[in-house]
């Protein structure tokens, strides 16, 4: 075989090898889950969802973020947690945590070593802030309002202290657990024990997006997280109304991750695309701009509540 040939056939292999993978990945998964219900009416349906609390003023994933984001209506609140050398789950998106003066490693530092680290205060505020216990944030949250929780460890042993957290704080019917492959076991093994139903993300994706599709309608997960990934929009961007169609089949939410732009008028463009495919919540950075969108868009900020009594929006 000469060189243009040999060229010619690994070319021809690499196409058949990837329609393959392509057709896998597009294959319909069956639907046999029973389609979810929500324990908690006062939830909202769709809106938007503050990315680590957003980008208003305060640092992020702390409990000033949070509350600024609550006070500005929003609909869902996305959190990440960690686990410190104590085993108490805190809010962090990384394991490292830095200040002015100190680097801690939360994985190697207790609860007490985590706390005493001073971060920014809120702007505008004169107390300094502080990494948080997930017992703390939850407190704190409405009873109808989505809490996001992002495990960053794929560990079943942290998934079981979270999710014994949040059992324990008595938030199973509005907590998203947004887990990978081997935390979702763990995760709803609580869930039976205590008897409640739960919200499960799967967020362990696939190279490809109908790879994702099949694996999270295999795996019953009541939520996706779909995740936009910047020049390769036919791998992961805008999800297609076929996409939208199997999930809403199946039963499944969208949380679509995530709008970082300013420009309120980019966002409300982006956010009316996103809610006409059936996205259900939007994860955003700047909160006041994507809030501002929402209310031209029609969409009520949420009025929080502390119990179980159904407020209206407004």
């Amino acid at each position: 075989m000469n060189i243009r040939s040999e060229q010619t056939a690994r070319r021809l292999f690499a196409a058949a090898l990837l329609s393959t993978t392509l057709w896998v990945g597009c294959a319909s998964a069956p639907a046999s889950c029973p389609l979810p219900s929500s324990p908690n009416t006062d939830l909202p349906t769709h809106g938007i969802s503050a990315h680590r609390g957003g980008l208003l003023g305060c640092p992020g994933n702390t409990l000033g973020a949070f509350q600024r984001a609550i006070d500005r209506g929003v609909h869902q609140i996305e959190l990440d947690v960690r686990l410190t050398s104590d085993n108490i789950v805190v809010v962090a998106h990384d394991d490292e945590v830095t200040n002015k003066a100190h680097t801690l490693h939360i994985s190697e530092s207790t609860l007490h070593q985590i706390q005493e680290l001073d971060l920014e205060p809120c702007k505008g505020e004169p107390h300094v802030q502080h990494v948080p216990t997930l017992e703390q944030t939850l407190a704190i949250m409405p009873h109808n309002i989505w809490i996001n929780v992002d495990m960053k460890d794929n560990d079943p042993r942290v998934a079981q202290l979270v999710a014994a957290t949040v059992a324990k704080a008595d938030r199973m019917d509005q907590v998203i657990f947004a887990a990978r492959k081997k935390a979702v076991a763990s995760v709803r093994q609580v869930a039976d024990e205590t008897g409640r139903k739960i919200w499960v993300a799967n967020m362990s994706r696939e190279l490809f997006r109908g790879q994702y599709i099949d694996a999270t309608i295999r795996s019953c997960a009541e939520f996706i997280q779909l995740v936009k990934v910047p020049y390769l929009p036919f791998v992961r961007g805008k999800p297609s109304p076929k996409t939208m169609g199997r999930l809403d089949e199946a039963g499944i939410r969208v949380n679509y991750s995530w709008l970082r732009g300013k420009d309120e008028e980019a966002l409300q463009q982006d956010l009316q695309d996103l809610f006409d495919r059936g996205v259900n919540f939007v994860l955003v950075d700047h909160v006041e701009q994507a809030m501002n969108a929402a209310d031209n868009l029609g969409i009520p900020r949420l009025v929080p509540h502390w119990d179980h009594i159904s407020l209206p929006t407004d």
